[in-house]
């Protein structure tokens, strides 16, 4: 519970947003905040947010009868309710949640890109867990901490979203900084930037790792994309915040050319000679990567224990972030031997006896599926074989490219469901057959998985993409249990008893 008046002296933008109000009604005790009329409570603020399917403007009546002190809604000019502007309820919400629940760790990073965020905040909770600071990560695998005392998963999420709601977000910066935790790493998505779900974190650094085509049913087209990631370093980041940025991306080329003369300090990395933290080389065999790698002229060199190249450009974003926030390069270093990968993300399911491989990997977009076909391709011995699908009520586009992709780069292609939602699975899998229409098809993914597992020959490998750590398939309104890592384990396990 917080006075109206000290809750809005925390930020310019609400004393802006309150300046009308008298000054008795400066002294309402104000006992939460919420856009959801139905959690509203005698005390509470209620902002009238306008999503895809739901005004909030409809619902001010019953937040008034719940117990509501203020309303909020844009360009609406009624009794008992504070106008916003055009485009400003989101905003002011994220500042009124972040203002309420005032506590944030010390430092916070936000990770933005098409493809590797989640990693990249995994592998810097480790590296600063291995430095014995009381760390966490907070993204698509839920919110998870780390210290040197204490390893587990808390507050799991079941949003299914890469960065939460506001009403959640916040709660949980307060929740980590309660627990004494100094340093959050945080997947930043477009849209939660596009959202200002945002808006209330005081971020001390941020990284870009690429830009490929994603969202684009969201963003329309590749520039506003391209503007939502860029509003992270441009609109977010405190005043001489830290940054690293992949310059090997066309994208982060461009982004270090547009903020090279802000305040901020830039640490760039790629194989480009440069590159603050160059790539010199890497090796890799099917179990790790020997990399070596240059920084201020000297060189270390290091071995991490994953598969994909892709992996290496993750793990060299974490080591930029950390070094750029001042922790020792060195010890940075040689922390990178000791990471693991993430869950869902090139994750070996087991050696099966003919020493084929079976991989689990989130790549769901045309960049990330032709990223990790690429990788296999370097320790491959035998043939690939590629089993994805495409969601429902998402990017188009993407499918018959995805299609193609996995035409080209792979010995078999097996298309199958991936969270179809409401759309017809079977029109999904027809566009996704478009771009390969040699494939075998198989609906049901369960039956596509077993059908895949019982094809490995010696050497062979097995890439089942798309879904990654998800343990749930959604069909239609219902999301059914569904784990891609439990289901092939089985048929492995099944095809051994079999001979």
């Amino acid at each position: 519970m917080v006075l109206l008046k000290n809750l809005i002296l925390r930020n310019d933008t609400l004393k802006d947003t309150f300046k009308e109000c008298s000054s008795e009604k400066m002294d309402f005790l104000i006992n939460g905040i919420s856009s959801n009329s139905k959690e509203i409570k005698k005390g509470y603020i209620f902002v009238a947010l306008k999503g895809q399917k739901l005004d909030g403007k409809d619902f001010i009546t019953e937040a008034q009868k719940n117990g509501a002190v203020f309303i909020l809604a844009e360009n609406l000019k009624k009794d008992n309710v504070i106008s916003l502007k055009e485009g400003m309820s989101r905003k002011v919400y994220s500042l009124l949640l972040s203002c309420f629940h005032e506590k944030q760790p010390k430092q916070i990073i936000g990770v933005t890109g098409t493809n590797g965020k989640t990693s990249v905040v995994e592998f810097c909770r480790q590296i600063w867990g291995q430095a014995s600071w009381k760390a966490a990560s907070m993204g698509t695998l839920g919110t998870k901490i780390d210290t040197s005392s204490e390893k587990n998963n808390i507050l799991k999420s079941n949003e299914n979203l890469t960065t939460y709601e506001p009403s959640r977000l916040y709660k949980q910066l307060h929740f980590l900084a309660s627990k004494e935790v100094s340093n959050l790493a945080i997947e930043a998505s477009s849209h939660g930037i596009d959202q200002h779900r945002l808006d209330g974190i005081k971020f001390s650094g941020a990284v870009f790792t690429n830009l490929s085509h994603d969202h684009l049913d969201y963003h329309k087209n590749i520039k506003n994309y391209y503007s939502s990631k860029k509003r992270l370093f441009t609109h977010l980041l405190n005043p001489n915040s830290s940054i690293a940025i992949n310059i090997d991306d066309s994208y982060g080329e461009k982004l270090h050319n547009e903020l090279n003369k802000s305040n901020h300090l830039i640490l760039t990395f790629g194989k480009k000679e440069e590159a603050d933290i160059q790539i010199v080389s890497s090796n890799t065999d099917n179990k790790s990567i020997d990399l070596t790698l240059k920084f201020n002229n000297k060189i270390f060199q290091t071995t991490i224990g994953m598969i994909g190249q892709f992996q290496i450009y993750n793990v060299i974003a974490s080591a930029s972030i950390c070094i750029a926030l001042g922790m020792d390069p060195d010890f940075v270093f040689k922390s990178l031997g000791y990471l693991k990968p993430a869950r869902g993300r090139m994750e070996i399911v087991s050696d099966n006896e003919n020493k084929s491989l079976v991989i689990i990997d989130y790549a769901h977009t045309p960049q990330a599926l032709l990223t990790v076909l690429s990788s296999l391709k370097h320790f491959a011995k035998g043939k690939i074989i590629t089993l994805f699908g495409c969601g429902g009520n998402r990017d188009i586009e993407k499918r018959t490219l995805m299609g193609q992709i996995a035409y080209q780069n792979s010995d078999l292609v097996i298309v199958t469901d991936d969270n179809p939602r409401n759309e017809l699975p079977s029109k999904i899998r027809e566009d996704i057959l478009q771009g390969c229409p040699d494939a075998i098809e198989i609906g049901d993914r369960n039956s596509a998985i077993k059908f895949a597992v019982s094809k490995l020959q010696d050497n062979d490998l097995l890439l089942i993409a798309g879904k990654g750590h998800e343990s749930t398939q959604t069909i239609g309104m219902e999301s059914l249990p569904f784990d891609d890592y439990t289901v092939s384990k089985e048929a492995i396990k099944n095809n051994k008893k079999l001979g």
